[in-house]
């Protein structure tokens, strides 16, 4: 038995970050390319990117630049490399926290009364 977590940042409702737009990114990483990511992730080219955008606006960073040279090549900025540690370590903590928490209270109480 296991908890499971789903975190994702918001303000005023808007998402900020979360896993899909982390896994974007990170896939964009991979591959070089933001219409690549987004075809492999299973999302259209246009609702990857502006997803990047909206969180390039509620954050006030640059995510992602243009390759030159490269048809539909980016790159990630500085910025957007703290982001994806900042999020996986976030992440890590709170899967943590949970994971003790949930023995803590929840599998030792219960395993206690059988």
């Amino acid at each position: 038995m296991k908890i499971k977590t789903k975190i994702w940042i918001e303000e005023d409702n808007a998402v900020v970050f979360g896993e899909g737009r982390y896994l974007i990114l990170k896939t964009a990483l991979e591959l070089g390319s933001l219409k690549a990511a987004a075809e492999k992730l299973g999302l259209s080219y246009r609702a990857a990117w502006g997803k990047i955008k909206t969180t390039e606006k509620l954050l006030g960073i640059k995510l992602v630049e243009s390759s030159r040279g490269r048809k539909g090549g980016i790159s990630l900025t500085t910025e957007a490399h703290k982001l994806l540690v900042l999020y996986e370590q976030l992440k890590n903590d709170i899967k943590n926290y949970a994971d003790q928490k949930f023995r803590e209270q929840f599998l030792e109480k219960i395993w206690q009364k059988r």
